[in-house]
């Protein structure tokens, strides 16, 4: 069977180890659940061991392994996922395709200094739940021949038509500024109204789309991504991330989404 990864990469986090990050086809429809397995190896046809637990809902995923390298030791990965109907490999990788090694220890250092100074000092801890861009299509909502989806508040996919609607949630640090206030008129014409939006400033993994769910765990209050933009990149690699995002209503599906994250390796520090 075809592979259905779309994506593998291997990206800087700020603690020992590696961060792999994956995605799938839109087209892949297998129900879920999925279950994904990372997988290290000596050379590039294996033989092949287990790294992670097996991770399910999640497409991020964080070793934390410290590991002593010499200039000449190159490894090997692939993501093997499960479903009910096949098993499927991803392509091999190595850790520094996208940035070269120096590179990718510079990164590591600038984040790992941003995170430092969130937890010390300017930071909050949050969560953060990916929007999907695959998956099997909502049989509640979706209008089989328009493709439609009927109604925001479907308890199987939450309004955005694919199960699961998000991956995640990953425990993140961010950075909040102060709020931003946007007054206009409201649609209903009943006068104007105030909304407040917010930008985030957090490091470059997990790396953030639109309409993506950022918790603040202290207030738990949620809000939405309308806009990124990167603040640095050392060879088109995101580093440092500016979010704008404003805060969602209580009645909103995302107060729906669990906040607890029980797999290994999947919170980072």
């Amino acid at each position: 069977m075809a592979a259905p990864f779309l994506s593998v990469h291997i990206i800087p986090g700020y603690v020992d180890g590696f961060v792999f990050t994956w995605e799938l086809t839109r087209n892949f429809i297998d129900p879920a659940p999925w279950t994904f397995y990372v997988e290290q190896g000596p050379a590039v046809d294996g033989p092949w061991t287990v790294l992670s637990p097996g991770l399910v809902g999640v497409a991020i995923w964080a070793d934390n392994l410290k590991r002593v390298f010499n200039k000449n030791r190159v490894l090997f990965f692939r993501l093997r996922l499960v479903t009910t109907e096949a098993t499927y490999y991803s392509e091999v990788i190595t850790p520094y395709g996208d940035l070269p090694r120096r590179d990718y220890l510079i990164v590591k250092d600038i984040m790992r200094r941003e995170i430092l100074q969130q937890q010390k000092l300017s930071g909050v801890r949050a969560m953060l739940w990916c929007k999907s861009t695959w998956g099997t299509k909502c049989t509640a909502c979706v209008d089989p021949f328009t493709g439609d989806i009927m109604t925001s508040n479907c308890a199987d996919c939450m309004g955005q038509g694919i199960v699961p609607p998000y991956h995640g949630p990953y425990e993140i640090w961010v950075t909040f500024s102060t709020d931003q206030k946007n007054t206009e008129q409201s649609a209903e014409g009943a006068g104007l109204k105030q909304d407040y939006n917010w930008t985030v400033r957090m490091i470059g993994f997990p790396y953030v789309h639109d309409n993506d769910i950022i918790l603040d765990i202290a207030s738990d209050k949620r809000y939405i991504v309308d806009g990124v933009a990167n603040e640095l990149e050392i060879r088109r690699v995101p580093v440092i991330q500016m979010i704008g995002v404003h805060e969602l209503p209580v009645s909103d599906p995302a107060y729906k989404l669990n906040t607890s994250q029980e797999q290994e390796g999947c919170v980072f520090p």
